[in-house]
Order: structure tokens, then C-alpha cells, then sequence
């Protein structure tokens, strides 16, 4: 089984950062390759940021169909760009935040987010809404860790874990769900401090793109329809195909 990971970033530095702790997370007889995009903002905390890598990701997700591997994880935990990655290829692509709610649903009745910054918890809110997960979640906190600084985890733990506690003590939350991929680098240590279920959003994509390909399954393209074909005009659109 081939699974390419995509960091929608353009920081060759995080993404060194993170690709040890996910072959760890990789099932034995899993072939993975982690990538981040070549251009783009180096930091994925907005919705601008998201609307700059669309043509990259997309981009990169084709590349990954084209040279034959199984699925595709978008490694991230405010889902960008998960329809149009959907519409746009075959094989099966999940995404950081949806496939941790799957797996935390399953783990307690109420869920809380702990993400970084307001900006992506503001996104996360946004895809809960989409998701209609609304009744489950019980709140989203953020711990005012800019993205690029999770992977210096003694600088960072300390502000996430305080949002967690507070999640769990103030908000009645049974199970947290990290809202960034990021924080891998210091899953196992707040799991150590806490007594709920830490459920890492970048080891639950790459564990639900796993199963799906074991079982065959991917996404449905009575929800997920093909893009209609037409011209896109503009020089950055030179080599675009449908």
C-alpha cells in the first residue's frame, strides 16, 4: 500500500519536523512518502492561507493519483480544500480534523478542539458547522502557539495543555481532539497528563486513509461529482487539465 502525505505548506523546515512521528504512526507494509507544497505560505492559519494553496494542493493530489498511490492524506486539521480534492480524484483523501471527529465520536459524547491560534479555530468552527457535529462539540479552544513553534515542543506543551485541562474541567469535554497537525510532536506527552482520549489528528487521517484502502472503499461521486470541464484562464493556469 502507497499513501502520500500533503503538509499544504511551503516550510521545508516543518515539514522535517513531522515526518518521523508520522512513519511512526504508519502501519507495518505501508509505503509512505510526507511532502509539503513548493510554493505557498509557510504556515497553514487562515483562510487566506487556505485560498493561496488551492492550485497547489490540487495540483499535487493529481500528481500523487498519476503515479499510483493507494490514497492521499491532507495533512492538516481545518480540512482545506477537502470537497474540491474529493471532485478532483479517485482514489480516497482524508483530511486531519473530519477523520479525528470520526474517531473521537466513537470515544466520548462531548469533544473539545484545542487548535493554536483563534484564526484556525474560527476555520475548525466553520467545518463542525459543516460537518453538523455542533451537539457533540463542546467547545474549541486555541493556546496562542503559532504553528511554525509546535515544533519546539517545551516552548508549546505548556499552553496547549492548559487549554485542554480547561476543556476538560470547565467544558465538560470527554475527549480532546488536537486542532493541528502540528501538534504530533507532543501528543503522547499531553496524553500522559491527561485522563480523556488525545485523539492526534494527523495519526487519525493516516489511520482512516489506511482502512479505506483496505476495505476498498472511497469517497462516494453521488456526493463528490467530477468538476465540469471548461476553460481557466490566466498564466498561472497555463498547464491546468481537468
Amino acid at each position: 500500500m502507497r499513501i502520500k502525505i500533503i503538509i499544504p505548506n511551503a516550510s521545508k523546515e516543518f515539514l522535517a519536523s513531522q515526518i518521523e512521528e508520522r512513519r511512526r504512526a504508519a502501519r507495518h507494509g505501508v509505503d509512505l512518502d510526507v511532502i509539503c507544497l513548493s510554493e505557498g505560505p509557510v504556515s497553514l492559519e487562515s483562510g487566506v492561507d487556505e485560498a493561496l494553496i488551492g492550485l497547489a494542493l490540487l495540483t499535487e493530489v493529481r500528481k500523487a493519483e498519476q503515479e499510483g498511490y493507494d490514497a492521499v492524506v491532507i495533512d492538516a486539521a481545518t480540512d482545506p480544500g477537502g470537497r474540491a480534492v474529493r471532485e478532483f480524484a479517485d482514489i480516497p483523501v482524508t483530511t486531519g480534523l473530519e477523520s479525528a471527529l470520526l474517531y473521537a465520536l466513537s470515544l466520548g459524547d462531548k469533544i473539545s478542539v484545542v487548535t493554536s491560534l483563534e484564526n484556525s479555530a474560527r476555520l475548525i468552527k466553520d467545518r463542525i458547522r459543516t460537518y453538523e457535529l455542533q451537539s457533540r462539540v463542546a467547545s474549541i479552544r486555541f493556546a496562542n502557539v503559532p504553528v511554525l513553534d509546535l515544533g519546539h515542543p517545551a516552548r508549546t506543551v505548556k499552553e496547549i495543555l492548559k487549554e485542554a485541562r480547561r476543556a476538560i474541567d470547565e467544558d465538560g469535554a470527554d475527549v480532546i481532539v488536537l486542532g493541528n497537525t502540528g501538534m504530533s510532536t507532543v501528543a503522547r506527552m499531553l496524553q500522559e497528563h491527561l485522563e480523556v482520549p488525545v485523539v492526534d489528528p494527523a495519526v487519525a487521517a493516516l489511520t482512516l486513509a489506511t482502512a479505506l484502502v483496505q476495505m476498498g472503499l472511497s469517497h462516494s461521486r453521488r456526493c463528490y461529482l467530477p468538476p465540469p470541464e471548461k476553460d481557466v484562464l490566466g498564466e498561472a493556469f497555463k498547464d491546468w487539465e481537468f
